[in-house]
Order: structure tokens, then sequence, then C-alpha cells
């Protein structure tokens, strides 16, 4: 049951009028969403509704007795319980295969043959997100940064309250809870429409339908035209940019209907140019988590170049696998730190000021600047995207061998698979999204908001345009989003 099915529609709609008619109640109102919730998350495998109530129990239990504790080394040792247990459930479900098949592969590449069993584990929705999550609050409990809510009940609600349960945003126990505590008395914020029919639009309408060219240019990339492959690359940065967006606008917009205000995931991240303002822009809940619970703890960037660059290396790579047991994650998150550092140092640093120091050219210059550092974003997508990691470097060889590009031979191509018409839609789509992003840096959250101050009937006639585009518009066989897989 996913946001943009007809199931999901029925189920919110029935849900979310008794939770209306609950207004004042808090206790009942928490009760329902709560039953919500683990309907929701149920919906994809119920057996792994035991995995969920197993980190709730833990992480708030432990939590009360991090507060409770006065003696450092034993809140120390608390707290390394829940990170132990939360990684652990991590590790098996999703890394316990991956590094079975890695270690064998190492040992056959020395000569020695060696047969691991597999388990083919079913890896849980979500499991990345609500572990984040709930590592994060007994962490901030051992740093003193809150205290533990008092409310088994209100944290169960924070682990799995359903907008978002399956692909975040990664929210903060201290942002998050103090609203579910009072829920009873919040109001519904009606922009939330607003949001979830512009997610709607970016995942059905641009995501859905480009999916098919990437596909399309993907599918061989060892025997793909190097300017069919740019484009396939273009296509794939638009496609994951406005399938995960879109799913982030629609839990935030769902969770406005609740009064509940979750972090802004996105703001246009095509606009940025350099790697910093990239990750400030980019799945903004991740990036902060990596900076706050791994990048800072490891000593951030208080010592010397090279000590900070490798904190940005580690990070970076644990990001990169965070997204999935695979070698190709592992190598974009390679490319991600290696860009954070070529952007680093002071020369460049100086060399972008002295740019911007030109009034005549401040905005040339940075319009530049974006163009050139989204190839560098759609190199590491390329990565990200391949199946394997001989697809890495037949993509990388294809994408970078100027020879390769011969326009004439895709053009023909085109035309030969009789599909040019809609091909066509689909490319002028992946150019409209970029350079949108490109002029716009507001994000969907502005957006919304300057919708919001237009009259009413203006309000209504855009939200019902946007939904319409998504019925005529939808695919035959939608793909599913695709950090559900992550």
């Amino acid at each position: 049951m996913t946001f943009t099915t007809p199931q999901f529609v029925l189920f919110f709609l029935l849900f979310f009028w008794i939770w209306v008619a609950l207004r004042g109640r808090s206790q009942a109102r928490k009760a329902v969403l709560l039953a919500a919730s683990y309907l929701f998350y149920g919906s994809w495998n119920a057996k792994f509704l035991l995995l969920i109530l197993a980190s709730t129990l833990v992480d708030f239990y432990v939590g009360r007795l991090i507060g409770a504790a006065e003696d450092q080394v034993k809140r120390k040792r608390l707290m390394w319980v829940s990170v132990g247990l939360n990684l652990g459930f991590l590790g098996f479900f999703k890394y316990y295969d991956f590094f079975i098949e890695s270690a064998v592969a190492g040992l056959a590449a020395l000569g020695i043959q060696a047969h691991a069993p597999t388990l083919g584990i079913l890896l849980p929705v979500g499991i990345s997100f609500y572990t984040f999550q709930t590592m994060s609050y007994t962490i901030d409990i051992y740093r003193r940064q809150m205290e533990p809510t008092k409310s088994l009940f209100d944290f169960a609600l924070y682990v799995a309250y359903f907008p978002q349960l399956v692909a975040g945003p990664i929210e903060r126990a201290g942002h998050l809870l103090p609203q579910i505590a009072g829920i009873g008395h919040r109001a519904v914020d009606w922009s939330g429409f607003g949001l979830i029919a512009l997610g709607c639009f970016k995942k059905v309408v641009i995501a859905d339908n480009v999916a098919e060219l990437t596909e399309l240019t993907y599918a061989d990339p060892g025997n793909t035209y190097g300017l069919a492959l740019w484009v396939g690359t273009w296509a794939f940065a638009v496609q994951i940019y406005c399938d995960f967006s879109g799913y982030s606008d629609i839990a935030v917009g769902l969770s406005r209907l609740f009064g509940i205000e979750l972090i802004q995931n996105f703001k246009a991240p095509y606009a940025s140019a350099g790697p910093s303002e990239f990750w400030r822009r980019w799945h903004i809940s991740l990036s902060t988590w990596l900076r706050d619970y791994l990048y800072i703890p490891l000593g951030g960037n208080r010592g010397s170049t090279w000590f900070t660059g490798r904190n940005l290396v580690i990070t970076m790579l644990l990001g990169g696998l965070w997204h999935g047991a695979a070698g190709n994650y592992i190598l974009w998150g390679a490319w991600q730190g290696l860009l954070l550092l070529a952007f680093r140092p002071e020369w460049m640093r100086r060399l972008v000021e002295r740019w911007d120091a030109k009034r005549w050219s401040r905005l040339s210059t940075r319009f530049v600047r974006k163009l050139v550092f989204f190839q560098l974003v759609c190199l590491g997508w390329a990565l990200f995207r391949a199946k394997s990691f001989e697809d890495c470097v037949a993509l990388w060889r294809g994408l970078l061998d100027v020879s390769s590009w011969d326009w004439t031979a895709f053009t023909t191509g085109i035309v030969e698979s009789g599909a040019g018409g809609q091909l066509a839609v689909m490319m002028a789509l992946v150019v409209l999204t970029i350079a949108t992003q490109m002029i716009w840096s507001g994000g969907a959250n502005a957006i919304v908001a300057r919708l919001w101050r237009m009259p009413e009937p203006v309000r209504f006639a855009v939200v019902v345009a946007l939904l319409y585009a998504c019925v005529i518009a939808a695919p035959e066989a939608p793909p599913p989003f695709i950090y559900f897989q992550f």
C-alpha cells in the first residue's frame, strides 16, 4: 500500500475523518493514529511488525535507564546497548548476505575456494529509516540534549508514524515527540493538500514516466552510445529526485493535515553549485543525521586537512552503504566524498569568491557552476543506478568517451524505435525539471506557501489540476518508490 495507490487513498480518507472527529481527545487520537500506522506497515508484511515493536520497546526502556543513570560509564554502556541492537538488526537483515558473498568473492580472488550459506533474507521496508530515528533518540538522551519520554504510547507513535515511516524524512525525537504529545488539539493545516498534490505530480507524472527513458538507455550500457547514456543519466537524476522528493512532499503534506510539521527533506538540490550546498539541499534529514552522529563524533573538521578529509570520506562511504548492500552504492559514496574533498581546498574557495566578486558576471558564473556541478552529480548517479561493477565501468567509459557521442546514431536510433514522440516528451520533462531548479531554488514548501497566499478558488483549481494530471498520465505499471528498497 503506497501513497499513490487507490488502496491508500481509501485507507487515508476513512482514517482521516475519524481522526478529525476525535478533536480534543488526545489519547483516542493517538490510539487511532498508532493503529493506522501499524496497519499501514503491516500491509507489506505483518511479520515485520514484531521487528518494529522490538526496536520500540528496547529504545524506550534503554532511554529511560540512561535518563535515570548518573554514572557516566553506565550511561555509555546503555547507549551502546541501544546502538548495538539497532545496528545488529539493520546489519543482519540488510547486509548479512552482502558481506558473506563479498567474503567468498574475496577469497576466490586469492585462489581460495569457500562456500558460505546465504539466507536470502527479505529486507523489512523502511528499516534503514526507523533504525536511524530510534538510535538518535537514545544518543540524544545520552548527550543530555533531551529528556526521555514517559509515555510508551507516544514513543511507539514516534517510531511507527506512518507518513514518514517507510522512506523518511528521518525525524529527531526532540522535534516530533512534542508534536505527538499535543496531538489532541492540533488543527488541520489544509496546505497539506497542496504538498500532497505536488508530490503526487512529481512521482506519477514525472518520475514514473521518465523511468522508461532511464531504463531504455541503461539496459545495456556497454553497447549504448555515449550521448544516449548522458540522456539516460540526466533522466535518472530527474527520476530519483522527483520520486524521492515526491514521497517526502506527500509525507509532509499528510502530516500537515494532522497539524504536524515534518522537516523539509529537499530544497531544489540541482540548484547547488558545490557538494556542500548539495548536501544541504538533498535528503536533508539523512545528511544532518550523518553530520551530527557520525562526522562530528569522528572529529569533524577540528583537525588537520588530512584528518578532516578522512572523516568526510568515511562519512560518505557509510552514507553510500546505508543506501544499499551493493558495491555500486559504496562507489557512489566514495564519489561524493571525493567531490567534498575536491571542493574543500582554500584555493578553490578563493577562486569562487573571485568569480562572484565580479558583479557583472555573478549570475552567469553561478549558473555555469551549477551546470558543471550538475554533471559531476550525474556521474555519481550513474554509479548509483548501475546494477553491477561491470555496469559502473561501462557507464563511465561511455559517458567520458567523447568519441562515442554520435548524435546522428542517437537520433537515428530514436526514429527507428518508433517512439520518437514519447521520448521527446520524456526529454522535455527532464529539461524542464532541471531548468526549473536552476532558476527557482525555494523548494516545495516555498511553492505551496505562495500558492496558499492566492485566493481559495485558485488553490482549489491548481490542486485539482495536479491530481487530474496524475490520473491521466499514470503509467499502466508504475514503478515503486525508489527509496522503499533502502
